[in-house]
């Protein structure tokens, strides 16, 4: 059916997501600008991830 929607996680869910977010963002930043472990490539793919997680779940809203 197009259109429908169901909302998958309520605001306490996303605030979970998103502070588990933020601590994989960091530790992907650490990783790479710190201890520069892994490569340019792969934290952009990472950080390209959170990102289409961030947009599919709405979890933007949360900072406004």
């Amino acid at each position: 059916m197009i259109g429908l929607h169901s909302q998958i996680l309520d605001k306490d869910k996303k605030m979970i997501l998103k502070d588990a977010l933020f601590l994989y963002v960091s530790d992907l930043q650490k990783r790479y600008y710190g201890d520069k472990i892994i490569e340019t490539n792969v934290y952009l793919d990472k950080m390209k991830e959170v990102e289409a997680i961030v947009e599919k779940l709405h979890l933007a809203e949360l900072y406004q």
